[in-house]
């Protein structure tokens, strides 16, 4: 009998969700327990957290990633060394779900083990979308969450973390006011984006999100909505069509070659490539582009 596309994905993450439960009871089954010496270990599941926590610790904790460079975010899981990896932290920071289920089912197993957890997106997630961070006031949020808990965890530097959560927190709302200011002053609202990633951003600067796929880039749309966004992008003078850095451009090229309309980059920082690493970019350097990139499409 055969097996369907779709049905290999669904054996393939409940074998990856089994491997996560059979790590996790195996260290909790070693008595693992965080280490208490050397220099504060914090694991983080996707790069907004991880750069948000790095700017707050500076150089008093080890900051750790779990997602690589250039790997797109969505339906990401890490390896089973990776998880068992996060038991040897004393600070585990994960958005919540639908972006990594994955930590939400080894959670209580960490707490258990006195490894403290933070779910940065609770009760900010609506409508199962993920993409809270490029909401600069939400995002501005996740970062008070994260001093919070980076300050419960190593009270004796906390002077050093609140000092740099205040320089980070100056920053969210000057990003804010850039764009409020930029974004009041275009004329255009409606916004083509390679996937739904833009929708909170979208919603607190009062533009029109129009996805080509769904909240997952893999959400791919079919033959006819296809003909209905071009036929939409035309009646609407739609000057750009946005892709994205870790997403295939060929849905976003397609759509502006049948419209008529350009491409440009709107990134949803959900990772970096190894090339935007290489050159220092960070949260702050791209939301600034972005911003650039609406500006031309809008103005």
């Amino acid at each position: 009998m055969k097996v369907g596309y779709k049905s290999r994905g669904i054996v393939l993450k409940l074998l990856v969700i089994a491997l996560i439960f059979f790590i996790a009871g195996c260290r909790a089954k070693e008595g693992l327990v965080p280490a208490e010496s050397g220099p504060l270990k914090i694991y983080t599941t996707f790069y907004p957290l991880y750069d948000f926590t790095k700017k707050i610790v500076g150089d008093r904790a080890v900051v750790e990633n779990l997602q690589p460079a250039g790997v797109e975010p969505h339906d990401y899981e890490p390896s089973p060394r990776q998880i068992a990896s996060i038991y040897s932290g004393k600070l585990f920071i994960f958005l919540g779900e639908p972006m990594d289920a994955w930590a939400k089912k080894i959670e209580g197993q960490l707490q258990e083990k006195g490894v403290v957890t933070l779910e940065a997106g609770k009760g900010l997630i609506e409508n199962n979308d993920p993409h809270i961070w490029l909401d600069p006031l939400l995002a501005r949020e996740i970062a008070r969450r994260i001093f919070e808990a980076v300050a419960t965890v190593d009270g004796d530097n906390k002077s050093y973390y609140e000092k740099n959560y205040h320089e980070l927190d100056e920053k969210f709302a000057m990003l804010d006011r850039e764009y409020r200011d930029t974004l009041n002053a275009v004329t255009r609202r409606d916004i083509v984006t390679s996937h739904a990633a833009f929708g909170y951003l979208a919603r607190r600067y009062g533009l029109n999100q129009i996805p080509i796929s769904g909240l997952s880039p893999q959400q791919e749309p079919s033959a006819q909505q296809m003909a209905e966004l071009i036929t939409l992008c035309r009646s609407k003078g739609v000057k750009y069509i946005f892709f994205e850095t870790l997403a295939s451009p060929k849905l976003a090229e397609a759509l502006a070659r049948e419209a008529g309309a350009g491409t440009l980059v709107l990134n949803p920082i959900g990772g970096l490539t190894k090339e935007e690493m290489e050159a220092s970019e960070d949260y702050f350097s791209i939301m600034a582009k972005n911003l650039a990139a609406l500006k031309k499409a809008l103005e």
